[in-house]
C-alpha cells in the first residue's frame, strides 16, 4: 500500500513539474487565443461590410461570413494546441471531425439536405429578404434565411419556418421578384349594351388610380362571347414596392369604383350561365 502511495505521489510531482514547465506555453497559447479571437472578430466585421457592398445580399453575406469565421476559429485552435505541444492531437481531432461530420451527415439526412439546400439558395437567390413568396400554399414575406430553414411572415402575421429542402423541391412563386404584378377581373355585359363605350369608360376609370402603372398599360378587351353575353377582361399592372402585395386592397377599390359606375349608368349585368 505504501509503495502504491509513493508511486501516486511521484506521479503528482511529475505532473506538477510538467505543468510548471508548460506555464510559459500556456500563457502564450491563451495570449494567442485572445489576440486571435479579437482579430477574427475584426476580420468578420470587415468581411461582412466588404461582401455586402459587392453582393448586395444579406443572405449570401451572412453565409460567407459564417464560413470565414469557422475556418479562422479552427485555424486558431490548431495553432494554440500546437503551442501547447499537442500538434499530433490537433491532426487527429481534425481527421476525426471530418469522419464524424460524414457519419452525422449521413445519419441526419434531412438536416444535411436542408443545409445543402440553404447553401444552394444563398447563391441561387430565388428571393431576398422582404420579398413576398408562396410555396406549398403558404404565402408571406421573407424575414430570414438560415442554412436550415426559411422564416416567412404570412399576411395575417404568423411566422412560418419552412425547411429549405421543401422550398428547393417545390414550385415557388415570388410576387415581388420583378417588382411588377398584373391583376385581372372579368365583367359580363349584354350584347345589346354599348360595349365599346363601357370598355372605354372602365379603362379610364382604372387609369385614374395613381398605383396603376402606365407602362405596361392597363387594358380592357373582349375575351369571349356566350350566347347573348359579352365577356370583357380588364387588366392592369402595379408595382409591388408601392402597393401591399398582392394588391388586394387596390383591386377591391378598383372593383368598387367599377360597381359604382355600373349602377350610375344603369347597366344591367346578365345572370351567370349555370
Amino acid at each position: 500500500m505504501e509503495e502504491e502511495i509513493k508511486i501516486f505521489v511521484e506521479q503528482l510531482e511529475n505532473t506538477w513539474i510538467l505543468f510548471l514547465h508548460k506555464i510559459p506555453a500556456i500563457i502564450l497559447a491563451l495570449l494567442v487565443l485572445a489576440i486571435g479571437g479579437f482579430v477574427i472578430k475584426l476580420t468578420s466585421k470587415y468581411a461582412r461590410k466588404t461582401i455586402h457592398e459587392k453582393a448586395k445580399d444579406s443572405i449570401v453575406t451572412t453565409f460567407l461570413v459564417n464560413i470565414i469565421s469557422i475556418i479562422l476559429t479552427l485555424f486558431l485552435a490548431s495553432i494554440s494546441l500546437g503551442i501547447l505541444g499537442f500538434g499530433n492531437i490537433t491532426d487527429k481531432i481534425l481527421a476525426g471531425t471530418a469522419i464524424t461530420t460524414f457519419i452525422v451527415g449521413f445519419a441526419l439526412k434531412d438536416i444535411g439536405e436542408n443545409f445543402l439546400a440553404g447553401i444552394l439558395m444563398a447563391f441561387r437567390r430565388p428571393f431576398k429578404i422582404g420579398d413576398l413568396i408562396e410555396v406549398q400554399k403558404i404565402r408571406g414575406k421573407v424575414k430570414d434565411l438560415s442554412l436550415r430553414e426559411t422564416n416567412i411572415q404570412t399576411l395575417d402575421g404568423k411566422d412560418v419556418f419552412i425547411p429549405n429542402s421543401i422550398i428547393l423541391k417545390n414550385p415557388l412563386e415570388n410576387y415581388t421578384y420583378h417588382q411588377l404584378l398584373r391583376s385581372d377581373f372579368i365583367l359580363m355585359l349584354n350584347i345589346e349594351d354599348n360595349v365599346e363605350k363601357i370598355m372605354s369608360d372602365i379603362l379610364q376609370l382604372i387609369n385614374r388610380f395613381e398605383e396603376v402603372e402606365k407602362n405596361p398599360k392597363a387594358s380592357v378587351s373582349i375575351s369571349d362571347f356566350e350566347n347573348d353575353k359579352v365577356k370583357i377582361k380588364c387588366s392592369y399592372w402595379f408595382k409591388t414596392t408601392d402597393v401591399t402585395a398582392p394588391g388586394g386592397s387596390l383591386r377591391s377599390e378598383i372593383l368598387r369604383k367599377v360597381l359604382a359606375y355600373i349602377k350610375s349608368s344603369n347597366i344591367q349585368i346578365p345572370p351567370a350561365t349555370v
